[in-house]
């Protein structure tokens, strides 16, 4: 089969650029020939692009007018960051390991007008369906463009929150009613759908879930630091609760705190780490002691390497129930928003016999409806 996958594949987020390419690469041990469409909308350009000046910025005008207001605007926000090392291995990683398409499209129309050929379209994984952002509000991530004939999925697609406002229903339900088979990544996922009048959705993991731990250790995955360490992904820096474990378990357990970054650097770090793409986000996952993160792929990694970890919702943002709903599926709901518990510990033999029959329901959802 000629497959072609539409997600958040190139947005400098670890999990992102890994989901995108274990969906790819388990799809093509199937023996289907899959690229990724190439799509980058505009609300997906600013990160790392000094001169790009976002449309729905009150400054748009005055910096199109202006160059010299475009500079400076634009020297703020680098100014703002400290992780444009980040740039190039997550450049890096797309071009060794993610099969693109030929074209790239930045808006749904492009698509609708020039759509790649397929004799199936797979929507997913990540946020694609979060209406709290962009991403949710774009038809591309629906699937709107292309033949009828051509088949129509979502794998563990993510509207991310609890509802969606009626304002969308229309919009989403109308695109649904082309799939042929959906399935989602939360159970409040399939809530929203049953909202919405849709009742076969089917509950999958992430695709990271779909390779093991044995196929992530083939990527080069060093041994950064000798000294036992914990390692903090925080976005941004703003939960005391998260902070409060963080220091607590670094002290009780004398490990020195490692803080992978995405925007700054971390002040109470011993060691920040502001240019690690994809792979060293593996590495040091798969060698800390303890992860301490609000991140929904750095919580899935560390339980696929067996990790000790404890992970915190991202404040002021509606999206959480990702990792409240996976952590509930698989019985590790304590260890999510809690503080930290050093006599609780993770009985990852019992977690990866539960894991496993998720995963043999994800690949069979793959192999009854692309196949």
């Amino acid at each position: 089969m000629k497959i072609k996958t539409i997600t958040c594949h190139d947005v400098y987020n670890y999990g992102a650029s890994l989901q995108a390419y274990a969906l790819q690469h388990y799809l093509q041990s199937l023996g289907h020939e899959v690229e990724i469409i190439d799509f980058r909308p505009w609300f997906q350009q600013i990160r790392y692009n000094f001169w790009y000046v976002p449309k729905d910025s009150k400054y748009y005008g005055l910096c199109k007018k202006s160059k010299i207001l475009n500079f400076l605007y634009c020297l703020k926000l680098y100014n703002q960051q400290s992780t444009y090392g980040r740039k190039r291995p997550f450049d890096e990683f797309k071009s060794k390991y993610l099969k693109l398409t030929e074209r790239t499209f930045c808006d749904s129309q492009d698509l609708k007008l020039n759509p790649p050929e397929a004799d199936i379209y797979i929507a997913g994984s990540d946020q694609i369906w979060n209406t709290e952002s962009y991403n949710g509000k774009e038809p591309a991530y629906y699937l709107d463009f292309g033949d009828d004939n051509t088949k129509r999925i979502s794998y563990a697609a993510s509207f991310a929150v609890n509802d969606v406002k009626e304002c969308m229903h229309d919009f989403i339900k109308d695109r649904l009613s082309k799939f042929d088979n959906i399935s989602v990544r939360e159970k409040t996922g399939l809530s929203i759908l049953k909202s919405l009048g849709i009742n076969n959705g089917t509950l999958v993991l992430d695709p990271i879930f779909l390779l093991n731990k044995t196929q992530w250790e083939r990527f080069p995955l060093k041994k950064k630091y000798i000294e036992p360490y914990i390692l903090i992904y925080d976005f941004l820096h703003d939960d005391t609760k998260l902070t409060n474990s963080a220091k607590q378990i670094a002290k009780n357990k004398k490990l020195k705190i490692v803080s992978i970054n995405d925007f700054k650097k971390l002040d109470y770090a011993d060691i920040n780490v502001s240019n690690a793409g994809p792979i060293e986000f593996l590495g040091l996952i798969k060698y800390a002691d303890y992860v301490v993160s609000n991140s929904f792929h750095a919580t899935a990694f560390s339980i696929l390497f067996h990790r000790q970890f404890i992970t915190y919702p991202l404040k002021s943002q509606n999206n959480s129930t990702r990792m409240s709903d996976f952590l509930e599926s698989i019985g590790l709901l304590d260890f999510y928003n809690k503080n930290y518990n050093e006599n609780l510990g993770i009985d990852y033999e019992k977690i990866d016999n539960h894991i496993n029959t998720l995963i043999a329901n994800s690949k069979k959802f793959i192999t009854e409806y692309i196949l």
